[in-house]
């Protein structure tokens, strides 16, 4: 039963998201994309398994890991520009590395990994390049939206079984593993070029203060109120603070 979770939850998720991304455009989608749609149900799927010590750990460790999230999107949207999609990830995914390698070095607490994580939040927001003109237009074919989910089934159920075998602090780290983003900014890409990712990452990065706050409720409150309660608890903080990233978004006031 928690195989068929893993398989199908996080996939239409991510499926929602593009679908919504493809109504009301790439902020909207870079928006959406920063909820915990897959990091969510990755720790409670470790916390379930391994128990709610595990699984407060393993939060503390993601949300440090948020920082490489952000590291990701930074260098996905300066790659992007001169390279195609493939490299483009390349490039991503190794600054991904590199900084989750240093904060696993470093295990920070979890009062200074959520200041991390908010500092990467508003720096990477600010040093993403804007868009210097609309996003190209391109046939989508028909099995798109299919290969998304079926990439995102994979990724989830591979990270969830290493993440298991290597114990709470490298787990956490590889929960914050930008599945979702890695997914649609590649498509983006693909399908928009550059004009269609530097928009969505901006929204990605402002939406990462909302999704920091659901890691850190997530690991303070898991080992007194247990799973139901934490998950309600983290839930509904970060719907407060993305409601109101939406409205600043939508408003001009961010």
């Amino acid at each position: 039963m928690l195989l068929v979770l893993k398989l199908l939850l996080v996939p239409s998720l991510v499926g929602a998201v593009t679908l919504a991304a493809r109504r009301w455009g790439p902020r909207i989608g870079g928006w959406l994309t920063a909820m915990p749609i897959v990091t969510g149900p990755i720790l409670c799927f470790l916390a379930y398994d391994q128990g709610d010590v595990f699984g407060g750990r393993a939060a503390q460790a993601t949300l440090a890991g948020v920082t490489g999230l952000g590291a990701f999107c930074v260098a996905y949207a300066y790659a992007c520009r001169r390279l195609a999609w493939p490299l483009s990830l390349l490039v991503a995914w190794t600054a991904f590395g590199v900084v989750t390698a240093v904060l696993y070095i470093a295990q920070p607490t979890l009062i200074a990994g959520l200041v991390l994580a908010l500092f990467a939040s508003i720096v990477g927001e600010r040093v993403i390049p804007r868009p210097t003109g609309v996003p190209a237009t391109s046939s989508r074919p028909s099995h798109d939206l299919l290969i998304r989910m079926l990439a995102t089934g994979t990724l989830v159920v591979v990270v969830t079984a290493v993440a298991a075998w290597l114990g709470p602090n490298l787990s956490g780290l590889l929960t914050a593993f930008p599945t979702a983003i890695a997914i649609i900014a590649a498509f983006s890409h693909a399908q928009g070029g550059p004009n269609a990712v530097q928009p969505m990452a901006r929204s990605f990065m402002r939406g990462l203060k909302s999704f920091a706050l659901f890691c850190f409720v997530f690991a303070w409150a898991i080992v007194p109120l247990g799973l139901g309660w934490t998950v309600v608890i983290a839930a509904t903080a970060q719907m407060v603070v993305h409601g109101l990233t939406l409205w600043a978004m939508t408003t001009g006031k961010s």
